[in-house]
């Protein structure tokens, strides 16, 4: 599929964002009123279909009237979407505020209970790396100071993340398995991926970032390699944090 065009991809990420914290809220609180449920249709329903009668149009028709119908549409359900979240937070709080009145009406004011002691923490959670430190390991070497070699440090990016995530990691090597060419590895977030690549070119190496929305690339950013291989850390450890399967796969494949 094509590209979306620049504003409206813009309008995506910003109502992306909005529905992956409308996400958590509806997680965390069980919210099934109204602004839910059209919050949780937005994201199945509304927007991608907005986004698929676009991308269904013959390239040719892709011009600049169809570029900016498809921005009214994106923007119209931005502010939508604005506003069912700002509804599913002020019934979030009503929520807690009511929570907190049943919970002092049941057990008395916090001042009138004794302190408690903290438990001694159990040997088998303190023993587990905390996620930062398992990608920390997973990432030592590849960023050596001085690196000079390009292919030495594609080769070792393809090998190490296609053993740890290979559900995640594309290596693409040149003919009869020659040299790595390039490596793609997919985060997973709540309502999207990154795609971070790294490929081959003339006296060196080229690194990119794509936002993917359901299958549709949505914009690629080149960058040099310190701000990819941040950016890579920081994305991948949020993803090791909330997903107990990846955090389990790094922690196995860390320990051969």
């Amino acid at each position: 599929m094509g590209a979306l065009p620049d504003e409206a991809a813009l309008v995506v990420a910003r109502i992306e964002a909005m529905l992956d914290e409308a996400k958590r809220l509806i997680e965390r609180t069980g919210a099934a009123d109204e602004s839910a449920f059209s919050l949780r249709e937005t994201e199945r329903r509304y927007l991608p279909d907005t986004l698929n009668t676009y991308l269904n149009l013959p390239p040719s028709s892709r011009d600049a009237v169809a570029n900016e119908l498809l921005t009214e549409q994106l923007r119209l359900l931005e502010r939508a979407t604005a506003h069912r979240l700002t509804a599913l937070a002020a019934s979030g709080r009503s929520d807690l505020a009511a929570n907190g009145a049943f919970l002092a009406e049941r057990f008395g004011a916090a001042d009138s209970l004794p302190d408690v002691v903290p438990a001694a923490t159990s040997g088998a959670v303190s023993a587990l790396p905390p996620p930062r430190a398992l990608v920390a390991r997973l990432f030592s070497d590849l960023d050596v100071p001085g690196r000079s070699d390009p292919a030495q440090l594609l080769e070792l990016a393809g090998r190490r993340f296609a053993a740890a995530f290979p559900a995640l990691t594309t290596v693409r090597r040149g003919p009869f398995g020659g040299a790595v060419k390039s490596v793609a590895l997919e985060v997973p977030r709540a309502a999207d991926s990154l795609r971070y690549v790294l490929e081959a070119e003339r006296g060196g190496v080229a690194a990119s970032c794509t936002k993917v929305v359901r299958g549709i690339a949505l914009r690629s950013e080149r960058t040099d390699l310190g701000a990819w291989l941040h950016g890579l850390f920081e994305d991948m450890s949020a993803y090791v944090e909330r997903d107990r399967a990846a955090r389990d796969l790094l922690t196995g494949f860390l320990s051969r």
